[in-house]
C-alpha cells in the first residue's frame, strides 16, 4: 500500500498520515522531516540541504527531493507500504514519484485530499504554536494568554511564515501547484476527497472508508 496525502496548510494531513502509518505499519514520508535528517550527515548532499533547508530557511529544489526520495526507498524493503505526507507537491514531483516507484517495484495506490477553506486554515494556523524548548505543538485555545508549554514550561513561539500574510502566499502556492497535482491524480481515478473540517478522529473514520472502499 502506498499511499499519498495532500491538504493546505492546516489540514492536519500529517496527523493523518501518523494515524494511517500506526495502523497499517507503513513507513511514513514526512518530507520535512527527512530532509532536516539529511542536513545533519556530513556529506555533499547534506551540506548542500543543509545550507538550503536550515541556513537559508528556502524550500529545496525538486532535484534534492528526488535524491532523497531515491535514497528512502532504496532502504525499505519491496513489500514495505509508504504513505506520503504532503508530497508531491507540484507536477514535475507527481511525475517522477511515480517514475521512482516504478523504478522500486511499488505504485500509488491512493491519493487523499484533506480539504479545508481558506478560512479554516488561517484560523487554524493562527492557534499553531510549538514549544522553543522541547518542540512540542500546541493549538492554543480560548484567550491564548498562556504562552507556556505545559509540559515542560517553555515558552511557545509561532513560526515565523505562520502569520496571515505567509499562510495566505502558501495557500496560493498550494492552489497554483498543488491542485493541479490533484487534478493529475483524478485523471488516473485515484484521488478521494476529504472534508478536513471536522475532528480528526471523524476525519480519520471517513479515510478508513475511502480506503476500504
Amino acid at each position: 500500500m502506498n499511499i499519498i496525502i495532500l491538504g493546505q496548510q492546516g489540514s492536519g494531513k500529517g496527523t493523518q498520515a501518523e494515524l494511517l502509518a500506526k495502523k497499517y505499519g507503513l513507513d511514513h514520508f514526512d518530507a520535512g522531516h527527512a530532509l532536516r535528517q539529511i542536513s545533519l550527515l556530513d556529506t555533499p548532499l547534506g551540506k548542500e540541504v543543509n545550507e538550503i533547508v536550515m541556513v537559508k530557511k528556502e524550500l529545496v529544489p525538486s532535484r534534492l527531493l528526488k535524491e532523497v526520495l531515491h535514497i528512502r526507498l532504496n532502504d525499505l524493503g519491496r513489500e514495505q507500504g509508504m504513505v506520503f505526507d504532503g508530497v508531491p507537491r507540484n507536477l514535475e514531483q507527481a511525475i517522477y514519484f511515480q517514475e521512482a516507484l516504478r523504478e522500486f517495484g511499488r505504485k500509488i495506490d491512493q491519493v487523499i485530499f484533506v480539504n479545508i477553506s481558506k478560512e479554516e486554515s488561517l484560523k487554524r494556523i493562527g492557534k499553531r504554536f510549538s514549544c522553543e524548548k522541547c518542540k512540542e505543538a500546541v493549538a492554543l485555545t480560548g484567550n491564548g494568554k498562556k504562552l507556556v508549554c505545559s509540559k515542560c514550561g517553555g515558552k511557545l513561539v509561532q513560526r515565523s511564515d505562520d502569520t496571515k500574510e505567509g499562510v495566505e502566499k502558501r495557500l496560493s502556492i498550494f492552489e497554483a501547484e498543488t491542485m493541479p497535482v490533484i487534478e493529475y491524480f483524478k485523471k488516473e481515478r485515484l484521488v478521494s476527497k476529504i472534508n478536513g473540517e471536522q475532528s480528526k478522529e471523524k476525519v480519520f473514520e471517513e479515510l478508513l472508508k475511502k480506503l476500504n472502499a
